[in-house]
C-alpha cells in the first residue's frame, strides 16, 4: 500500500512540475498592428521639400520594396519627388510613422496627408488616380 501512495505521490509531483513549465513557457499574446497607414507624413521629415511627395518605406533585404520604388521612380511616378526610407538606414523613421511592413508605399500632397497608401504590391490604378489628385491639388 505505501508503494502505491508512493507512486500516486511521485506521479502528481511530476504532472504539478510539468504543468509549471508549460504554464511558464505559454507565448505571451501580442497584439500586433499590421499592414496600417499612417495619416500624416510630411516630405520634410523624411528629407525631400516641402510639397506632394511619394515616400516607399523598404528594407534592403526586400524584393518587392526594390520594384515599389523602381514603379514609383520611373515613368509612373510622373516626376514627383520620391523618398525610399531604407529600415537599415533609417529606423527611427519606420518606428515614428509605425511602419510595420515592407514595402509601405505613400502618396502625400504638399501637407504631408496622406492620400493613398499601400503596403506589399501597388495597385497601378490606384496610383494613378492618386497622382492625378495630388498633381491636381498642387497646380490649384
Amino acid at each position: 500500500m505505501s508503494r502505491l501512495l508512493i507512486a500516486v505521490a511521485i506521479a502528481a509531483a511530476v504532472s504539478l512540475v510539468a504543468a509549471l513549465l508549460k504554464r511558464g513557457n505559454a507565448a505571451q499574446v501580442v497584439s500586433v498592428r499590421r499592414n496600417a497607414l499612417p495619416t500624416r507624413v510630411p516630405a520634410i521629415e523624411v528629407g525631400l521639400d516641402a510639397g506632394p511627395a511619394i515616400i516607399v518605406f523598404t528594407e534592403s533585404s526586400c524584393n518587392s520594396c526594390q520594384t515599389a520604388v523602381r514603379l514609383v521612380r520611373g515613368p509612373a511616378g510622373a516626376g514627383i519627388p520620391v523618398a525610399d526610407i531604407e529600415y537599415g538606414a533609417e529606423p527611427a523613421l519606420h518606428k515614428k510613422f509605425a511602419i510595420d511592413t515592407v514595402p509601405t508605399t505613400l502618396v502625400v500632397d504638399g501637407e504631408g496627408n496622406v492620400l493613398a497608401g499601400w503596403t506589399g504590391r501597388v495597385d497601378l490604378g490606384e496610383f494613378t488616380s492618386a497622382l492625378a489628385e495630388v498633381v491636381q491639388s498642387d497646380s490649384d
